[in-house]
């Protein structure tokens, strides 16, 4: 793809990830060289966008498509079909096809939509703040010019790594499912400390520093989480007692059924 002056950015479907993306490149500094081209079945939910000058609200998804260097489909599994038989029907090819929907594979997306030049990504939510990790997948029609300009478009969203098309569910599960998983146990963490008396803010204050600490401490030392364990750890001591209750409980086996129950539903859609 030749370089422009304005690069041309759709995006189908503005929920959750949409939005995001939108919302990330519209203010990252680059933002002055792009023009996002978007549409969402519902239309109130984009309103909100329709006085930006450097957004414009289209008409359909083969309006976006045929106006577009990049287009981003951000549809659930289960309303992808329409979108893909729209692009299929437009018949020249217009720009990169680059697919957030988890599950399909780059064959079934070339398939679907009857063009070449497909892309397939999987972000995660802390792209928001700009500390994600994305995974990108390409077709072969796509040259290495265009890998580098389309990497150099998602750096706003954090750390972009290439990725093996048969590594994208266990990605999935990790990454974009992943925010959820660690959600639950800071909860837990947090409920805990309620329950011995602790005070909500402070519980919740206390727990979010100690697991970045921690995660800040296991990367400067370059140390696998069990060293970490091991090194808190005293014999007989506090430590190892709750440590004792967590493997005693199962709590280590239903985080890994979890992870793999989450995989295995990824490969199902």
């Amino acid at each position: 793809m030749e370089a422009t002056s304005v690069t041309k950015i759709g995006i189908i479907g503005v929920g959750n990830v949409g939005s995001m993306i939108l919302e990330v490149l519209s203010n990252s500094e680059h933002s002055g060289g792009y023009l996002f081209n978007i549409f969402n079945r519902s239309i109130d939910k984009i309103r909100k966008y329709e006085s930006s000058e450097n957004i414009k609200i289209c008409s359909g998804v083969q309006d976006v498509y045929s106006s577009s260097d990049f287009t981003f489909i951000c549809v659930k599994p289960q309303q992808s079909a329409p979108v893909f038989a729209e692009i299929r029907d437009v018949p020249q090819e217009h720009g990169i096809i680059v697919s957030t929907i988890a599950g399909k594979s780059l064959e079934e997306l070339m398939n679907a939509t009857e063009k070449v030049r497909v892309i397939r990504i999987m972000p995660t939510i802390t792209a928001k703040i700009s500390a994600g990790i994305t995974a990108v997948g390409y077709s072969h029609s796509i040259c290495e010019q265009e890998k580098k300009t389309f990497k150099k478009l998602l750096s706003p969203l954090g750390e972009i790594m290439d990725l093996e098309e048969e590594k994208f569910d266990a990605f999935t599960v990790l990454g974009s499912s992943g925010p959820a998983f660690v959600a639950f146990v800071l909860e837990s963490f947090i409920d805990g400390a309620i329950n011995i008396g602790v005070n909500p803010d402070y519980a919740r204050n206390i727990v979010l520093k100690t697991f970045e600490g921690s995660i800040n401490l296991l990367e400067h030392m370059s140390i696998e989480p069990s060293r970490l364990k091991y090194m808190v750890s005293s014999p007989g001591g506090v430590t190892i007692r709750g440590l004792y209750e967590l493997e005693k409980d199962g709590v280590k086996g239903a985080i890994m059924s979890a992870i793999y129950e989450a995989y295995l539903k990824s490969k199902q859609l």
